[in-house]
């Protein structure tokens, strides 16, 4: 987004092929999950942090009902509409971090975010927390992508 105008630019640039290169280390434990060990970025890309999302509906930020599915499902559709306006898109994601009220809706989680990443999978790292900023939030997601 512009800074200056607050308009989106038009980029086709989600849809080329990520640069980085995924590792998955075979003498350690194998990814339990849409994850890889490690992500490297050529040092001539750039990089674009997004801020924690829940599942807020556009407008007025409630959180959308229908627990932790419809929420990740809602997560996943502001985080492909922030990144594709920023220049990257969901291929593009190097890092994430999750944060859920219970670990128990990780598989939840994990099916969906494989619906909408596909390898090579970021660095991924879950946490289990107390309470989100909203509370009827059941699930918070944090990215890190490649731009360019």
């Amino acid at each position: 987004m512009s800074s200056t105008t607050g308009s989106y630019r038009s980029s086709n640039i989600h849809e080329r092929a990520p640069s980085r290169t995924a590792l998955t280390i075979p003498t350690i434990a194998p990814p339990n999950g849409n994850y890889s060990h490690s992500n490297t970025i050529p040092s001539n890309r750039s990089t674009v942090y997004l801020c924690g999302l829940m599942g807020e509906l556009p407008g007025d930020g409630r959180i959308i009902s229908g627990g932790v599915a419809a929420q990740t499902t809602q997560i996943m559709r502001n985080l492909k509409a922030i990144l594709e306006a920023s220049g990257s898109g969901l291929n593009k994601v190097v890092q994430r971090r999750v944060f859920l009220v219970d670990m128990g809706d990780l598989k939840t989680v994990e099916r969906i975010w494989g619906e909408w990443v596909k390898e090579p999978f970021p660095v991924s790292t879950c946490v289990q927390i107390v309470r989100l900023a909203k509370e009827a939030a059941k699930v918070e997601i944090e990215v890190v992508a490649e731009t360019n």
